[in-house]
């Protein structure tokens, strides 16, 4: 549906967009420019405002900024609703990133070296040299065509400009750039290749969300090759890795610090900061068996009796089988919804013809502005609902086998015999995580049901949308400029029409999404507290210095309270996105959900929030456990 956004844009606001041709741009101009592109693309896009996500992008972003060579520029950074693993940079200093970039990174350290890499484009002036090569044009509707789903389908508008946004020179010294802004604000640059690896892993997986970073790149391989020959990566010195490793373990980042920390050994073993730092995140890392607590709480039930071990397993057993029969009906459901998604691409295609010849609105209360303004919000409501329904559609099954999978592992060593120290650790822990994984088998069904319900009433909703566009097909537009007094009624009364319709789809597709991010963020909250994160005081307090990194200004649980209340580290982790999230104390939003007897992740739905971003922060911190450089050398 963006397509027709970017067509509708090309004849509504092409004077505006096209610049006057010029030897030179001054920053002011520059800024100008920017300015009306970035409207242009707020217009189509969906601007997410969460408050965890939105604080983590300007934190990095405005760190990035500390250090930035062109001081003549304010960068501002803003989040688009795309599931697609990309960002881009506009005249200006204005950047953007999509969510499915921030789903994708592992870290800090990997956002800032996609953003430094947009940034360099800004810095080294190559969107400048675009628009003195009158090619602005070119650079927005690329971009709107990134943001489509459907972006060929309805036309293609736009699809080799976008491909050919910058030349592989200039990606390049983005690159170069990129890498020595983020090391200047004290990120560690390995990450940056780490990612560009892990880009390189996606393509060669079918229909990765990644392919359109790579269609505007070159490839991630030769772009590593170009990367290791600079100083920050290119033999580095046993101090240099040190440096870089206090860093990631500041952050929280415990297994890649440790990595980091081997490495730098490996270069000078009488390398004694690395060695006492190495000893101190390995205290994070290792899993130390039986709890030492002395205060522990927990329910006798779960003592290694047989009795306890049997309904343990009993337990597990019970929650694969509900999960078997959920992945079953999603397989089905899947199959319809994809004929179902065929067909709404169908209607859409026929909507093509359809589109009005409007000039642009002169005055931003005219009738015309305010016609033009409805149809964004349903460009923004039909995009929103192809791009969630979607996800759910190609996420969920795959979510359900990951909790089949979980399920598993938890219960082999049950069925072995007597369970290692390590799973008798976190075996009080079972019991929640069973029931977490079986209601995230049956959120993940529900959702794919949701929508395919609102692909359905999409499917029929399109020709409300055709009546709309029917309605500003008038002449008199083109040569008055503007839609007359009486004939506005009529079309306020489709327009109306159209958006009653469409944003109850979208609201339905986006309950579906946050279905399967809260399902997703339930299996990452098992996984968090499979790390034994409670086997010491000591390691609990490393987890809260992560915690405490990654959510900052939440005060989370000590190690005592945390042992008393019997709570898993998942639960605490969820419950710190949470207080971020709503400016409620831990201690007190862990009171009310044990009260109520619900889970963090079920507070977050009915509290109508952002659960992608629950996931996302979920994701942050497990990966502070498993991360590691990648080895491409």
């Amino acid at each position: 549906m963006k397509a027709l956004a970017a067509t509708l844009l090309a004849v509504l606001a092409i004077e505006a967009i096209l610049p006057s041709r010029a030897l030179a741009m001054s920053t002011s101009q520059e800024i100008a420019r920017g300015a009306n592109l970035n409207k242009q693309v707020d217009r189509q896009s969906f601007i997410i405002d969460d408050p965890f996500l939105t604080n983590w992008v300007n934190r990095v972003g405005g760190n990035l900024a500390k250090y930035r060579a062109r001081e003549d520029i304010t960068y501002r950074f803003e989040i688009i609703d795309s599931d697609e693993i990309n960002a881009f940079a506009l005249p200006g200093g204005y950047v953007h990133v999509d969510m499915g970039l921030l789903n994708a990174v592992s870290s800090d350290d990997e956002l800032a070296g996609v953003m430094a890499h947009e940034m360099g484009h800004v810095e080294r002036r190559h969107v400048v040299t675009l628009e003195q090569k009158n090619n602005l044009l070119s650079i927005l509707i690329g971009v709107l065509s990134i943001l489509s789903p459907i972006a060929y389908v309805l036309g293609g508008y736009g699809g080799d400009l976008a491909m050919n946004k910058f030349s592989r020179v200039d990606e390049l010294q983005a690159d170069q750039y990129g890498l020595q802004l983020m090391a200047r604000a004290g990120y560690d640059p390995q990450s940056m290749v780490d990612f560009m690896d892990e880009l390189r892993k996606m393509s060669e997986t079918p229909e990765s969300k990644a392919d359109k970073a790579l269609e505007n790149h070159p490839v991630p391989s030769d772009r590593i090759a170009h990367l290791e020959g600079y100083p920050q990566l290119d033999r580095p010195t046993a101090e240099q890795v040190t440096a870089q490793a206090l860093h990631d373990q500041e952050e929280g980042r415990y297994s890649y610090a440790e990595q980091r920390y081997a490495q730098a050994l490996k270069l000078n073993s009488n390398d004694v900061i690395a060695a006492q730092h190495l000893a101190a995140v390995q205290v994070a890392v290792k899993n130390d068996g039986a709890h030492a607590a002395a205060d522990t709480q927990l329910d006798p039930a779960f003592a290694l009796d047989p009795e306890g071990l049997t309904s343990t397993a009993q337990l597990i057993q019970e929650s694969e089988a509900i999960a078997r029969g959920d992945m079953a009906i999603a397989k089905e459901q899947i199959k319809l919804g994809r004929r179902e998604s065929e067909s709404l691409f169908t209607q859409l295609q026929s909507l093509s013809g359809a589109i009005p010849n409007l000039p642009p609105a002169r005055n931003p209360n005219s009738n015309l502005a305010i016609a033009t303004n409805g149809l964004d919000r349903l460009v923004q409501d039909v995009n929103g609902t192809l791009d969630l329904t979607s996800d759910v559609m190609s996420t969920a099954p795959g979510l359900i086998g990951d909790n089949l999978q979980l399920l598993h592992e938890l219960g082999e060593p049950l069925r072995e015999g007597t369970p290692t120290p390590t799973v008798q650790s976190v075996l009080q822990y079972y019991p929640a995580i069973a029931a977490q994984l079986t209601t995230s088998s049956d959120e993940l069904t529900r959702a794919i049901d949701r929508a395919r319900s609102a692909v359905t009433a999409s499917d029929d909703a399109v020709n409300v949308l055709k009546a709309y566009l029917f309605t500003l097909d008038m002449p008199d537009i083109a040569t008055k400029g503007d839609i007359s007094d009486k004939d506005m009624p009529r079309v306020k009364e489709a327009l109306d029409r159209a958006l009653a319709v469409w944003d109850q789809i979208k609201a339905s597709a986006l309950r579906a999404d946050d279905e399967v991010y809260a399902a997703q963020s339930r299996w990452l909250s098992a996984k968090i507290s499979l790390l034994d994160l409670t086997s010491s005081p000591e390691r609990y307090q490393d987890f809260r210095r992560a915690m405490e990194f990654r959510f900052p200004g939440v005060a989370t649980p000590d190690y005592a309270t945390v042992m008393k209340l019997g709570v898993p580290p998942g639960e605490v982790s969820c419950t710190a996105w949470l207080s971020y999230e709503t400016k409620e104390p831990v201690d007190q939003l862990l009171a009310q959900l044990q009260a109520a007897g619900q889970t963090c992740e079920a507070a977050a739905l009915e509290r109508g929030l952002l659960t992608e971003s629950m996931e996302i922060g979920a994701g942050l911190m497990y990966q502070d456990y498993v991360d590691k450089p990648h080895l491409t050398k």
